[in-house]
């Protein structure tokens, strides 16, 4: 039987571990992904140490800033491009493709990098 308390930890665990993910995965420093979405390094810091939950108004930054989908974030699903980023990026190409003479083809991974 799995207590409550202890399904809560499992769950604030999992969206902590996909906010450090998604900064390994930009390759950037706890600095560098806390300004670009302006708060303070420390904030975090204490979201990757546990000591600090992550706010809907954080996670939505998040999503919008690096386009990906809060499901993903929240570990809801493997599909880390938000739909608003992959529509923009798909009728990007086909702008591009209309625009010059050389097929240019999509193709978008949807396995996330820890799979």
């Amino acid at each position: 039987m799995t207590d409550k308390k202890g399904s809560n930890k499992r769950k604030k665990d999992i969206t902590l571990g996909r906010v450090k993910e998604l900064r390994e995965i930009k390759n950037l420093t706890q600095l560098e992904f806390a300004e670009s979405i302006d708060v303070s390094s420390n904030t975090i810091s204490r979201i990757e140490r546990e000591e600090m939950s992550l706010s809907s108004d954080l996670a939505l930054k998040i999503a919008d800033t690096y386009g990906i989908s809060l499901d993903w974030l929240f570990y809801r699903g493997n599909e880390q491009l938000s739909p608003k980023f992959r529509a923009n990026l798909e009728e990007a190409f086909k702008c591009i493709q209309e625009s010059t003479s050389i097929p240019i083809r999509l193709k978008i991974n949807k396995k996330t990098p820890s799979d």
